[in-house]
């Protein structure tokens, strides 16, 4: 396999594509290609009966079995040792320009200081996935949520770390929540069009980058992620026009361009592939990647020498 850049399209051996994922401060994509273990089911996913268990948690209060009664604790003559207060608004507004581990690491120490603190969970499970610690993101978003179960900034957190920790099942629910609390949020929405790409659902992938786009029209990450969406499903022609209209907008990421660069490629046009690839790419990368293009579709890939075909 060729070496990409990780803004850039990988060839694999369906289909090489980054969706672009809206679920980070910057912008941080996710390989994107038939899913290990997709449902087989081809009716609407509706919302799971039984909550995952990150949902379980979040929606849920931990339940203190009963037990024997004990005798109260005798005074000591310890000293109580201080309470530590939570740090000042100036601190808090100063913490949000620190590097994202130490920013981590303050909010952090604030929830231990404060568990109810629903501004501190926000920001430590944002600051969390964003350096790659998904899992805990995820955690600290579910506890935040169980002192405040109705805060949509939390629902989104949660569901945007379940998604960066590849939980889909449970991601799908949280974001259902989150959006129903939030409507009028597009990166939801672009998420859950990513979400069900995963289950391999285009056609509800389709419904949710509609939805977003219907709130910030023209956005060239939603139209780059329903580009590739299509492709997946086989209308090369539709989503090469989506990804042209993501790269004319002018801060349209790279990826964007790498990956109307695959969809080029794979329509057999691999001279203006290699061209669109190499706006981004050192020239031996974009022309390796046009390479393994070429064997793959030389290949015998008979699923996108049939699109291919249908599109000359």
């Amino acid at each position: 396999m060729p070496k990409f850049a990780r803004t850039a399209f990988v060839a694999a051996p369906l289909i090489g594509a980054l969706l672009i994922a809206a679920i980070a401060p910057s912008a941080q994509a996710f390989p994107f290609g038939r899913k290990k273990a997709a449902p087989t089911s081809t009716t609407q996913t509706p919302p799971a009966t039984t909550p995952a268990p990150a949902l379980r948690a979040a929606m849920s209060p931990a339940i203190q079995s009963p037990g024997p009664e004990t005798p109260p604790t005798p005074a000591t003559s310890q000293p109580t040792p201080p309470v530590e207060p939570p740090a000042t608004a100036e601190q808090r507004l100063a913490a949000r320009s620190l590097d994202l581990v130490s920013q981590s690491r303050f909010w952090l120490d604030e929830l231990r200081k404060v568990p109810t603190d629903g501004d501190a969970a926000f920001e430590a499970s944002t600051a969390l996935r964003a350096i790659g610690s998904a899992d805990r993101a995820v955690q600290t978003a579910a506890m935040g949520i169980q002192s405040k179960p109705d805060e949509p900034r939390l629902w989104a957190a949660l569901a945007l770390a379940l998604v960066a920790d590849n939980q889909n099942e449970a991601g799908l629910q949280a974001l259902q929540r989150a959006i129903s609390l939030n409507p009028r949020d597009a990166r939801l929405h672009s998420t859950l069009g990513i979400v069900y790409d995963r289950l391999e659902r285009p056609d509800l992938a389709a419904t949710s980058y509609q939805a977003a786009l219907a709130i910030v029209p023209g956005d060239a990450t939603i139209l780059s992620n329903y580009g590739i969406s299509v492709a997946m499903a086989g209308d090369l022609p539709r989503a090469e026009t989506l990804l042209r209209q993501a790269v004319q907008n002018p801060i349209a990421p790279a990826q964007a361009r790498q990956n109307l660069a695959l969809v080029v490629g794979l329509q057999g046009r691999f001279a203006e592939s290699e061209q669109l690839a190499s706006r981004d790419l050192p020239p031996a990368i974009a022309t390796e990647n046009v390479a393994y293009l070429r064997r793959m579709l030389n290949g015998g890939d008979s699923r996108w020498n049939q699109a291919a075909a249908n599109n000359n």
